[in-house]
């Protein structure tokens, strides 16, 4: 089982300023993640690592998640790494945000999905930057706090390629 025997390899590179959560689902705890904020060039990498026990064809086994985002100074996404494996090999997605073509609005998201060896492709043009749940608090910290505000976000998720409304309210 190549997720755990990984373990402390790759939690050796979070340091003293690492945010530790569990993960629970109905009450049961399933696992952790860790995660850290780098400042690197104009802006940031965001880095969290995962374990989470999964049922998988009836059989409990240990899932390794890691997502790596690079951001601008203000957290809008450039770029990113996920990866997933059950421990019989990684699903990995590879995305980044270019702008879009013939000076348009919005975003153009470059994906590139890796399963099995083999890599598949898609462009989806987007009418804003796409948002992960990896950026998004940080987004919001940034100055999007206002009392009384109500905010419409899209979270990208990359563990499915879909997007998501999320409504915020500032109380």
């Amino acid at each position: 089982q190549a997720a755990p025997a990984n373990l402390a390899t790759d939690l050796a590179r979070y340091g003293s300023n690492a945010e530790w959560r569990g993960v629970y689902y109905r009450g049961d705890k399933i696992g952790f993640t860790v995660s850290q904020t780098i400042p690197v060039g104009d802006g940031f990498e965001l880095q969290e690592d995962g374990r989470l026990q999964m049922s998988l064809l009836g059989a409990t086994t240990a899932a390794a998640i890691r997502t790596v985002a690079r951001v601008d100074s203000m957290f809008g996404l450039r770029s990113f790494e996920f990866s997933l494996d059950p421990g019989t090999g990684a699903i990995v997605v590879r995305g980044r945000v270019d702008q879009p073509p013939n000076g348009g609005t919005g975003a153009r998201l470059v994906i590139g999905i890796t399963s099995g060896g083999s890599t598949r492709k898609e462009e989806r043009d987007l009418p804003n930057v796409p948002v992960l749940s990896l950026n998004f608090s940080r987004l919001l910290a940034g100055g999007r706090l206002a009392a009384g505000s109500r905010q419409q976000w899209t979270i990208f998720d990359p563990a499915t390629l879909r997007n998501a409304p999320v409504t915020v309210e500032i109380g």
